[in-house]
């Protein structure tokens, strides 16, 4: 069984991170377009709530992947 290296683990968290970023900046702009095509007040709030819901993923995306870089191509014994 072969070892994988330490480069391409790093860049599936890099890519998880751009696909859960792009993902939810399409959704997050998609409700945008409802609220300005419907005109409500209401929306508004949606959409905060929204950010706030999606954010947290992103930036546990971002999280793994630097804690990937750190650890595995830094060596992790930098301090």
């Amino acid at each position: 069984m072969k070892q994988i290296p330490s480069v391409v683990v790093c860049q599936f968290f890099f890519l998880m991170f751009v696909l859960v970023a792009a993902l939810a900046g399409l959704v997050v702009l998609q409700d945008l377009f409802i609220i300005i095509g419907s005109r409500g007040k209401t929306g508004w709030s949606f959409l905060f709530r929204a950010i706030i819901a999606f954010s947290i993923p992103v930036v546990n995306a971002l999280f793994l992947y630097i804690l990937c870089t750190r650890s595995l191509l830094d060596g992790g014994s930098r301090k």
